[in-house]
């Protein structure tokens, strides 16, 4: 997203201030607990570090459904450090019940991520995870400032500004085509149901709340506002219903007929996505 590479910047010069403070920060996190203040800072950078992995773990894991040239190499390698961070999250969040020094699993983080990054760019695939990394490199230096002693300012909560001008557009161009591809399937289906006896109305049934569904989208979508924290989980949860759905309609040979649209339906709900998450 467009706010991670300013945080990125912004973080610039603290990061140039912490470099010589920042190798001593192990020990002094050891020789001195974190106070209050501290605790707080630590625990609000963590919480920043870890949803900013998650995001970056989901835009990948997206590239990679959609086609983009990737190995899943890699996004095993970016799956361990979102799964790290959420764990010195969690880690931090028991932090006065069972103390511990941050310092050498921000160093490790920071290790890791310099890493990832790194060869991620060296073969030149998911580039639309760059900034994210950027970011992550920003809140991991923020923490060794504030472990080093150092004052830090907590970014501040990110707000998703809403869809506006060509992107918008094309989100309702999208949900127009998706209302248009879910309402042929289950018109189709319903003319081939006498052809699936066994399991065809199962499956009618699911095409028909895909094409609620789909209008539902639509009607969101035309009717002003689209705010992508808010529409982004909900085109999520329909994307892997209907991907799941998908899969076991092939799988019971099941309304082959509408097998094209209903591919064409996931092509189209990828596209949302990507519009509620650039």
């Amino acid at each position: 997203m467009s706010w991670r590479p300013a945080l990125a910047r912004a973080a610039v010069t603290s990061l140039l201030l912490a470099a010589p403070a920042a190798a001593r920060a192990s020990e002094a996190s050891a020789a001195r607990p974190l106070d209050a203040r501290r605790y707080e800072t630590m625990r609000s950078l963590a919480r920043h570090l870890d949803e900013t992995a998650q995001g970056l773990l989901e835009g990948a894991g997206d590239a990679v459904l959609s086609g983009a040239r990737t190995d899943t190499r890699f996004l095993s390698s970016i799956r361990a450090f979102a799964r790290s961070t959420r764990d010195f999250r969690a880690a931090l969040d028991e932090y006065p019940a069972a103390r511990f020094d941050p310092a050498p699993r921000v160093a490790a983080l920071t290790e890791v991520s310099r890493a990832v990054e790194e060869r991620l760019r060296a073969a030149g695939v998911l580039p639309s995870t760059y900034p994210e990394w950027a970011a992550v490199g920003a809140v991991l230096g923020l923490m060794q400032l504030s472990l080093a002693g150092g004052e830090v300012n907590v970014p501040p909560p990110y707000v998703v500004p809403a869809l506006a001008g060509a992107p918008l557009q094309e989100f309702r161009d999208l949900a127009a085509e998706l209302e248009g591809s879910a309402a042929r399937a289950y018109g189709r289906a319903r003319e081939e149901l006498g052809s699936y006896a066994s399991r065809g109305q199962q499956f009618l049934g699911e095409l028909h709340y895909f094409a609620a569904v789909s209008r539902d989208l639509r009607a969101r979508a035309d009717a002003g506002i689209v705010n992508p924290k808010s529409v982004g989980p909900i085109v999520d949860d329909v994307l892997k219903e209907a991907r799941e759905a998908d899969r076991r309609m092939r799988e019971a040979n099941v309304f082959k007929e509408v097998w094209e649209d209903s591919s064409r339906t996931i092509t189209i709900l990828q596209q949302m996505t990507g519009l509620v998450r650039s």
